[in-house]
């Protein structure tokens, strides 16, 4: 069992989203980019694009954000130290509140994923995946057992569409995002993209040139995510289709 060792229980302050989006509520993006001294802060915008508004202020790296299903909790990594990337903690942000929950990180913890309904948060390390249940209740980290290690998986996995029919991914050349289809097909999506991310259940989204692409699964014209001022490098984004409304279920 690996516990993780609580550092600051919860830390109440205003949003970095408050009167700029309605969280919980509307689409909208988490992506890092560049901040001070060319470390990763993160910053968010609608979904559309348009204007961005940073969420972190540090002088240490931060990454991998992760939204909950319910887009109002924000789990990422941040370096414990500036120029240090080895030693990592897990934030849980409550984007809502502006509470803060930060606890220590396995070694090697790399990407950070949270179950469908939102009572569990995963973390990928270089030896395995670990779950633990999200607050409010007590976390703590144990490795994922082998009968549940396909279905952890899968939550790290940019799964097109709702069932699955695929995934997309880097393309076996090394290079450009693929999607590998069900039946075995392999279809080129971009041949210089990186950086796949689920959109929806509809759409795929992926770095091009240094913005984002947003892909329709079912044909359709594909857009690129435009943001307002100078944005230095996005990367990792995650998305929040909306709650769900009247007529449409999904919230997109």
């Amino acid at each position: 069992m690996v516990a993780l060792l609580l550092l600051v229980g919860c830390r109440g302050t205003l949003s970095p989203l408050s009167n700029r989006l309605k969280v919980g509520e509307e689409a909208y993006v988490v992506f890092t980019a560049d901040g001070e001294d060319g470390k990763g802060d993160l910053f968010a915008s609608p979904a559309a694009g348009g204007k961005t508004f940073q969420v972190t202020f540090t002088r240490v790296d931060e990454r991998a954000p992760a939204l909950s299903p319910d887009g109002v909790v924000l789990a990422f990594l941040r370096s414990v130290a500036p120029g240090d990337t080895s030693g990592v903690s897990v934030v849980l942000l409550n984007l809502l509140s502006g509470a803060e929950r930060r606890v220590e990180a396995p070694p090697g913890a790399a990407s950070l994923a949270w179950s469908s309904d939102g009572t569990a948060l995963l973390v990928r390390t270089g030896s395995g995946i670990l779950r633990s249940a999200a607050p409010p209740q007590p976390m703590n980290l144990e490795p994922v057992p082998a009968s549940g290690q396909d279905q952890a998986d899968s939550l790290f996995r940019v799964l097109l569409g709702d069932p699955a029919v695929g995934e997309a991914g880097r393309c076996v050349s090394g290079t450009g995002v693929c999607a590998r289809l069900a039946n075995g097909d392999s279809l080129t999506l971009s041949i210089e993209g990186s950086d796949p991310a689920r959109w929806g259940t509809d759409s795929v989204a992926y770095l091009e040139r240094g913005r984002f692409v947003v892909r329709p699964l079912g044909g359709g014209a594909t857009r690129t995510v435009s943001w307002t001022g100078s944005i230095g490098h996005p990367r990792g984004l995650t998305y929040f289709g909306g709650a769900p409304r009247p007529g449409n279920p999904t919230g997109q």
